[in-house]
């Protein structure tokens, strides 16, 4: 497993994703379900990418946000996240 703090492990570093998003959403989903199906809203995106990026300084563009429309997308912005974060503390 690739871990950026082992001592902490972060929802990304499992690649767990789909028990975080399930933390927020209020619907069943999978892939292919829109977000506002699932029932996230722009808060709970704003936590899971706080969380994906394990760093509380981490700067999130909001603004991919809006190519976010599935729970696939979700999960590709959330892995590119915590990818960035990884290089960034490798650094």
């Amino acid at each position: 497993m690739d871990t950026i703090d082992e001592s902490r492990g972060t929802v990304a570093d499992t690649l767990d994703l789909d028990v975080a998003i399930a933390r927020h959403a209020t619907a069943e989903f999978d892939d292919s379900t829109s977000l506002a199906d699932a029932g996230l809203e722009s808060l709970s995106l704003i936590r899971l990418a706080v969380e994906a990026a394990a760093d509380e300084d981490a700067e999130i563009d909001a603004t991919r946000l809006v190519d976010i429309h599935n729970i696939g997308d979700l999960k590709v912005w959330l892995r590119e996240l915590a990818a960035a974060a990884a290089g960034a503390q490798e650094s």
